[in-house]
């Protein structure tokens, strides 16, 4: 989904985050870029932005999702619901969108 970050690069990260990174964004494959669920290939698709302080490897924020994913989620929320606020926003927005299927495996997630 190539569109995630062109729709990060034009849009305030305000929607997902309560949180300003100057350094910008990195994309976030919450499950992996190969994940299935259900038999529902969507690791391609469920990606979201993040801000890159809360993304990096080296970062050393308390809710970087890479190192502390429930700290995370208990400041900014359950990240297939980031992903559905953003596809909201990028469907309005006329992006393309995941198939029905694909979105509908995401939300079954608990991710």
């Amino acid at each position: 989904m190539s569109d995630v970050a062109e729709w990060a690069n034009n849009n305030n990260l305000d929607l997902l985050y309560d949180y300003d990174d100057p350094k910008g964004f990195q994309l976030h494959h919450v499950l992996g870029r190969s994940a299935k669920h259900n038999k529902v290939a969507i690791g391609h698709w469920f990606i979201i932005p993040v801000p890159f302080e809360l993304h990096d490897i080296y970062g050393k924020h308390d809710c970087n999702v890479t190192h502390h994913k429930h700290r995370f989620t208990d400041e900014y929320g359950m990240q297939r619901l980031l992903f559905i606020d953003m596809v909201d926003d990028m469907r309005m927005e006329m992006y393309a969108m995941p198939p029905t299927e694909v979105l509908n495996s995401i939300m079954d997630t608990n991710a």
